[in-house]
């Protein structure tokens, strides 16, 4: 389950627009964060990717990718071109024979980024793609049997559009204001796009709603999907209207959103109905595992248009947004952020041996963790506000990467030696859920 926005200028009230997303996993499903420089590539080269091989491009252009560690493909991304495309699990009545003979969604985005230099040609390329291969493709983890189709937002600097699929069937529309998605299909007859064998099959209906079409009821309604569109625009309105604009930092706080109240929220309670999703068993399976915002300036004279905050890390109600800037060469295999590895120094799983502590007091992880975070949020938001020389760059993207892993270790210490996050009984079922996942790591935690 994920959930992802646009918000234009006509939105923010400035000269900025806004990507947002958060992508959700299964607990144990580690995000990595993966920047891979542009590349060159013979003829006939072919290309593996998560199930099946296709013939690779001439060239790949330089990207940045949340992605799950054990996938080709990516939840969400952004290329050397400001290209972002960000992707949904939805879900239809259109039957999948589960053959692993096409394209998952994250792979779609993926070669979309790799690519494409706008977004009206990652539109096409990702279209052109679904039609030629399919989309039966397993998108699970440990769920092998969690097959589903994909909607996308895709955007860059100028244009941003939202494409809802079902099979090899698709629509799509611009984005006008401000769009969520939510693991719904939400297009009705509003489309600007269709696809050529969708266009011919209904010719003759005499009204006909994507949405409608090929929703498949039960499993959209158990994913709470319009509940948390509904949050998601909700909540940046709001912020909206309060500030009189729509910033960054706002967004993050929007991808911090629970259902219920933050002074209030223990992660037993939560539910599918949250933003920032929190995992609490067969209701809730998934969690929030990554977040991702893409700003685009889009005044005239900006020479420097492009800024990335990402987490590299679950629960964002409890992470830091840390700055990515193209052209840099210090992330390209930076071992911090390969979440394959073990706990280590590993940004993804040293951040979840705190998280998983707050399962059990998230009151009291939450008065030690994120006091410690917000003098560095503020540092990060007033360093990137400026256009900031190349080499700048490398030393603020990894100052704060490091910064953040020495954070989440002395914060760790401290939990361990004032016994928070292990301390207070929670719901049955929801301490013997995570009791199992943490046992199913393989390995421990330090305690």
């Amino acid at each position: 389950m994920c959930d992802t926005s646009l918000a234009t200028e006509k939105f923010t009230k400035t000269q900025k627009r806004i990507f947002a997303k958060n992508s959700d996993r299964e607990p144990n499903e580690a995000q990595s964060i993966l920047h891979l420089p542009r590349k060159e590539y013979p003829p006939n080269t072919k290309l593996k990717t998560t199930f099946i091989e296709i013939p690779q491009t001439s060239v790949t252009f330089e990207v940045f990718l949340s992605k799950p560690f054990h996938m080709w493909g990516a939840e969400m991304g952004v290329n050397e071109f400001g290209v972002c495309i960000g992707n949904e699990a939805v879900f239809t009545n259109l039957n999948i024979k589960k053959k692993n003979d096409g394209l998952t969604g994250m792979d779609l985005l993926r070669l979309a980024l790799e690519r494409c230099k706008t977004a009206k040609d990652a539109l096409s390329l990702i279209t052109e793609l679904l039609e030629q291969y399919g989309q039966d493709a397993c998108g699970g983890y440990k769920n092998q049997s969690f097959y589903y189709h994909n909607s996308f937002i895709i955007a860059d600097r100028t244009d941003g559009y939202v494409l809802e699929t079902a099979d090899k069937y698709w629509v799509s529309k611009k984005i006008d204001t401000f769009y969520a998605i939510s693991n719904g299909l939400t297009i009705e007859s509003d489309f600007d796009g269709i696809s050529s064998a969708l266009s011919e099959k209904i010719k003759s209906m005499n009204h006909f709603s994507f949405k409608k079409q090929f929703s498949d009821s039960f499993y959209t309604y158990m994913s709470h999907c319009s509940d948390r569109r509904s949050l998601h625009k909700k909540t940046a309105e709001s912020l909206q209207n309060i500030h009189s604009e729509y910033h960054t930092k706002l967004a993050m706080e929007t991808l911090k959103t629970h259902e219920i109240q933050i002074d209030d929220f223990e992660p037993c309670n939560g539910s599918m109905k949250s933003l920032c999703l929190h995992a609490t068993g067969p209701t809730t399976p998934n969690q929030t595992n990554g977040s991702l915002i893409v700003e685009w300036d889009t005044s005239e004279t900006n020479q420097d248009p492009l800024r990335v905050y990402y987490t590299g890390t679950s629960t964002p109600c409890l992470s830091l947004f840390k700055p990515f800037f193209f052209g840099t060469k210090n992330f390209i295999s930076a071992s911090s952020l390969d979440s394959s590895g073990t706990y280590a120094d590993t940004l993804w799983w040293l951040h979840e041996s705190v998280a998983r502590k707050s399962n059990f007091d998230y009151q009291g992880v939450r008065s030690l963790l994120v006091p410690s975070l917000i003098g560095l949020q503020d540092s990060i938001m007033n360093i990137t506000k400026e256009s900031i020389p190349s080499a700048k760059k490398e030393e603020i993207q990894w100052r704060f990467l490091k910064d953040h892993v020495n954070v989440l270790k002395k914060i760790d210490d401290e939990l361990l030696h004032s016994n928070i996050g292990k301390s207070r009984w929670q719901n049955p079922i929801f301490q013997l859920y995570w009791n199992g996942q943490n046992k199913n790591l393989g390995f421990r935690f330090s305690n």
